[in-house]
C-alpha cells in the first residue's frame, strides 16, 4: 500500500473515531456503515482509490422506469458523479468510483463512504421486486 493511501487510512481513522482502519495485505478494506451498508475501498495505484458498495443481485425482472432511473444516473451530470452503478461479474449491482488520493481529506472520505452506502441503500429499495413475495407463495 502506498504511503498516501495509509495516511489517507490514518485521516480517516481519526475522522472515525477509531484507533486504525482494517486493511489487507494489498490496502483492500472493507468497511460497515450503518445498519445494511457495506462499502469497499480499494487502492489502485499510489493516487487513486475505488470505493465500491455492493448493492443487491441484478433483479431477473426489472421494469423499464426502474432501468432507465438507474442508467440516467450514469450520466455525467447524475448527482451521484463520480460515482457509477453497474454490475459485477457475478451478476451484483454495485455503486462504484474513482478518487484521486491527492487532496482528499479522511473527513471527506469519511462523509462519501455514508453517501455511497446510503445511495446502494436506495438503490437496493428502488430495484426490491416482488420476486422474495412470489417464492414464498409457491
Amino acid at each position: 500500500m502506498s504511503p498516501s493511501a495509509q495516511a489517507l487510512y490514518a485521516q480517516l481513522a481519526q475522522a472515525l473515531g477509531v484507533e486504525a482502519i482494517p486493511a489487507d495485505a494489498q490496502g483492500i478494506v472493507q468497511l460497515e456503515v450503518g445498519d445494511e451498508g457495506r462499502v469497499v475501498i480499494v487502492p489502485e495505484d499510489a493516487h487513486t482509490l475505488m470505493l465500491l458498495s455492493p448493492v443487491a443481485p441484478l433483479p431477473s425482472a426489472l421494469d423499464k422506469g426502474t432501468l432507465l432511473w438507474l442508467m440516467r444516473r450514469n450520466f455525467h451530470d447524475s448527482p451521484l458523479a463520480p460515482f457509477r452503478i453497474g454490475c459485477d461479474k457475478a451478476g451484483n449491482v454495485v455503486v462504484w468510483g474513482r478518487l484521486p488520493i491527492d487532496g482528499l481529506s479522511g473527513e471527506q472520505l469519511a462523509g462519501l463512504l455514508d453517501a455511497v452506502a446510503a445511495e446502494a441503500a436506495l438503490i437496493r429499495e428502488e430495484i426490491a421486486t416482488d420476486e422474495e413475495e412470489g417464492a414464498e407463495a409457491a
